[in-house]
């Protein structure tokens, strides 16, 4: 008899303990926001070919956007570091941005960072980056 009650008190106990762990409803964002997912050509994580110009074209899609809107920040500097040579800041970010970015160094690999924060949640943030070079 006294198993069985030890047994029940076990499996109580696993039962209190399962029905209280912290459920995830898609709110990995902070704030009750779902996180902001983002795609980019170029691909973030890539490193394009050099290619001729000093002008190039960049896309941030926003997959995910939180319900008060994002911010997108583009900047380009030399992968071997020193100020940016570009910068831009979108406060009223759509769904789909082009940006160009300008006034790349020849011959000089450079890093791309673009970063997407909510409005009203700055803990909700996603940031990547990738290199390229103009030749």
């Amino acid at each position: 008899m006294k198993k069985i009650i030890l047994g029940l008190a076990v499996l109580l106990v696993f039962a209190v303990s399962e029905s209280c762990k912290k459920k995830k409803d898609g709110n990995e964002g902070g704030c009750g926001e779902q996180a902001i997912k983002v795609a980019t050509m170029p691909a973030i994580n890539t490193v394009d070919p050099p290619a001729p110009g000093t002008s190039f074209p960049l896309i941030v899609n926003i997959e995910t956007m939180p319900p008060s809107g994002a911010t997108v920040i583009v900047s380009a500097k030399a992968e071997s570091g020193g100020a940016p040579y570009f910068t831009e800041t979108r406060d009223n970010a759509l769904a789909s941005n082009s940006f160009t970015i300008n006034n790349t160094p020849t011959g000089v690999s450079c890093i791309v960072t673009v970063t997407v924060t909510s409005k009203t949640c700055n803990t909700n943030t996603w940031s990547g980056s990738y290199r390229y070079t103009a030749k």
